[in-house]
């Protein structure tokens, strides 16, 4: 199995949590198979272990990794790492899949230069991203990324931990509201691309902003959002 490839040469191409459309998303797996083609970024979405540990992964539950229904946040890391997770390609419990560290993820990204969007889970309570910039720092994160969240109280926090770094707002209803706050506070906008409109960009773009739009994998629908002039479009499968 491989990628899809569009017609069009876009440079704003980011794998969705990896490359989710083949391997198991969020794993070290799909990080590195996207590491290895030429998109611009990789994506990841990130929680909490139950000892603070930041960990890779978009549930919160094992669940949907095809396996019993047990609450992600309720075990510690090292616990968490003896769940194997079932291979997308197989369809089989792969004993080196897991869920990562989120040092995991950036260790791939930086060793490949791409540019890595962080999303932060919505249930994170605002104390446990307060230190999410001495994190990156301890990582040797200065650059090359931008982090997204759909909760106003943590893009707060994120904005006075990063003044001068990028962030976007995932708004999952678009109106003069939402675009209101993005143009006040300086924060980027990812939008779903069935919500999205030209009118949006350029608004957006007018005041120097930028906006982000997923997750698309059909390529005439990516190459309708390519000619909006989106920014950046998330894919579990186009390249």
């Amino acid at each position: 199995m491989n990628t899809i490839k569009i017609d069009k040469f876009f440079r704003g191409m980011v794998a969705n949590n990896g490359l989710s459309g083949i391997e198991t998303e969020n794993t070290i797996f799909s990080f590195l198979a996207a590491a290895n083609r030429s998109y611009y970024g990789v994506s990841c979405e990130i929680s909490l272990s139950k000892d603070n540990e930041y960990i890779v992964t978009g549930c919160d539950s094992l669940l949907k990794y095809g396996m019993l229904n047990l609450d992600i946040p309720s075990f510690t890391y090292n616990e968490l790492k003896k769940f194997s997770l079932v291979d997308r390609k197989t369809g089989h419990l792969n004993e080196f899949m897991f869920i990562p560290k989120l040092a995991d993820y950036l260790a791939i990204c930086k060793a490949y230069r791409k540019f890595m969007f962080i999303k932060i889970k919505d249930h994170l309570e605002p104390d446990k991203i307060s230190g999410f910039d001495q994190f990156l720092k301890d990582h040797d994160i200065t650059e090359n990324y931008s982090l997204i969240s759909e909760n106003k109280k943590q893009l707060q926090i994120l904005r006075k931990l990063f003044p001068g770094q990028a962030l976007y707002y995932h708004a999952r209803l678009v109106d003069d509201d939402a675009l209101d706050y993005c143009q006040k506070h300086s924060i980027n906008l990812y939008v779903d691309h069935h919500k999205l409109k030209r009118e949006y960009i350029m608004s957006m773009h007018l005041v120097g902003l930028k906006v982000i739009t997923g997750i698309v994998n059909e390529k005439d629908t990516a190459e309708k959002m390519i000619k909006y002039d989106v920014d950046f479009l998330f894919t579990n499968i186009l390249e």
